[in-house]
C-alpha cells in the first residue's frame, strides 16, 4: 500500500514537471528554427504580440481555459500544443506511476527516454516541414 501511495505522489509531481519541460521544448522548436531567441521577448502571441501573463503560461490548463484562444486577439493556438505538453507529462509521471518507488533508476530512466524521444521527433518533423517549405 505504501509503494502504491509513494508511486501515485511521485507520478504527481513528475506529471507537471513533464508538462512544464515540454512547453519550454515547445518554445524552443518554435523559435530556434526561425532564429529567435529564447529569452527575449518574453512568450507572446505571435500574431499580435500580446504577452502572456503567469496564468496564460500554464500547460494544458491554459489551453483549456483560454479555450485554445490568443486572449488578447482570439487566435486560434494550435491543438498540437496541449498535446504534446500532456504526452511529455505523461512520459515522466507514468513510468513512476507504475515502477518509481520498486525501481526509481529504471522508472526515471524510462521517462526520460521517452521524454526525449517525444521531443527528438517532434523536432524531426519540425525539420522536415521546415526543409519543405523552402
Amino acid at each position: 500500500m505504501l509503494d502504491i501511495l509513494c508511486n501515485l505522489l511521485g507520478a504527481a509531481f513528475l506529471l507537471p514537471l513533464g508538462a512544464a519541460l515540454g512547453s519550454f521544448f515547445e518554445v524552443v522548436l518554435d523559435r530556434l528554427p526561425r532564429g529567435e531567441s529564447l529569452l527575449w521577448p518574453p512568450s507572446h502571441c505571435r500574431t499580435c504580440g500580446h504577452r502572456l501573463s503567469a496564468d496564460e503560461l500554464v500547460p494544458v490548463i491554459s489551453y483549456l481555459v483560454q479555450r485554445g484562444r490568443c486572449r488578447a486577439c482570439d487566435t486560434p493556438i494550435g491543438r498540437g500544443v496541449p498535446i504534446r505538453e500532456g504526452l511529455s507529462g505523461s512520459a515522466l509521471a507514468v513510468p513512476w506511476a507504475l515502477a518509481g518507488c520498486a525501481q526509481p533508476g529504471f522508472a526515471l530512466g524510462t521517462g526520460i527516454a521517452l521524454l526525449v524521444a517525444v521531443w527528438v521527433v517532434r523536432g524531426l518533423l519540425v525539420g522536415r516541414a521546415s526543409k519543405a517549405g523552402r
